[in-house]
């Protein structure tokens, strides 16, 4: 019986790479045919025809998984080296970068604020990463952690904004940018919502829109200081909140009474099929 399913499985096993991953996959799948094939016999099945063909019943598909199996392996290889690649080349840019700030400061003796170098090469390696680990997180639907991920990165870009414009610039009130930044990240997270499809994007999108309403109330204010009748920007966002929310439930009562419909419709009007042959 063993040497039966050695030689199916060999003929099997053709159809991907004879590689060391296959031929542990190989000596699992003939350990669990032998298990299969013993338990019937304690079963009280004595034929051993009839155990054979019992158990390959189990592998009609087989060819299918040791392709999924194939594609699985090489998959995770791959990312595990873009991974990889990923780390390296974030290292190596904040090192390219590190070495320039270097040789701008011993030449030129220019040291402030072009140390803005090393700390943009770090963000950018960590953003690299980030969207490494974000790629992972959406295939396997884990979208939490991508939203972290975000989140986390918009904060680094709007921190290096901010020091660039701080330190480089003439502008004034550039703290201007963590205001504008609370209303990304929250569009950010609120547009991941609709991509994901989550139930809670109907709450999320009336809370972006008034946070951005205030936010630029706020930043137009102290710029520009259009206080009055800008505060009109405020009630703008809670009517298009209160929009938003009544769209929302219009649609899903719409959705709601179709359904009811077509049950009511499946259930009094159509034509059973079963109904002259069920009691």
């Amino acid at each position: 019986m063993e040497d039966r399913f050695k030689a199916y499985l060999i003929e099997a096993f053709k159809t991907i790479a004879p590689t060391k991953a296959a031929m542990e996959y190989r000596k699992q799948t003939l350990k669990a045919m032998l298990d299969r094939a013993q338990e019937l016999r304690i079963k009280g099945m004595t034929d051993e025809e009839l155990i054979y063909d019992t158990v390959l019943e189990d592998y009609e598909d087989f060819g299918d998984k040791l392709k999924e199996f194939e594609a699985r392996e090489v998959k995770v290889n791959s990312a595990k080296r873009n991974v990889l690649l990923g780390v390296v080349l974030s290292v190596a840019v904040v090192a390219i970068l590190a070495i320039t700030y270097v040789i701008i400061g011993v030449v030129a003796h220019v040291w402030h604020p072009t140390w803005l170098l090393i700390v943009g090469g770090i963000f950018a390696g960590l953003l690299v990463i980030f969207g490494l680990v974000g790629a992972k997180a959406v295939k396997n639907k884990e979208f939490t952690i991508l939203r972290l991920l975000i989140a986390t990165g918009l904060v680094l870009i709007s921190v290096f904004v901010f020091l660039v414009l701080q330190l480089a610039s003439p502008l004034e009130n550039v703290w201007l940018t963590f205001l504008a930044m609370v209303a990304v990240i929250v569009g950010a997270d609120t547009a991941i919502a609709f991509f994901v499809n989550s139930k809670a994007k109907w709450i999320e999108l009336p809370i972006f829109v008034e946070i951005f309403a205030i936010m630029l109330y706020v930043m137009l204010g102290i710029l520009v200081h259009i206080w009055h009748p800008g505060w009109i920007l405020c009630l703008a966002g809670v009517v298009a909140a209160l929009a938003e929310v009544c769209t929302f439930v219009a649609i899903r009562n719409g959705k709601k009474d179709k359904a009811e419909k077509k049950k009511i419709y499946d259930k009094n009007v159509k034509t059973d099929e079963k109904y002259w042959s069920e009691w």
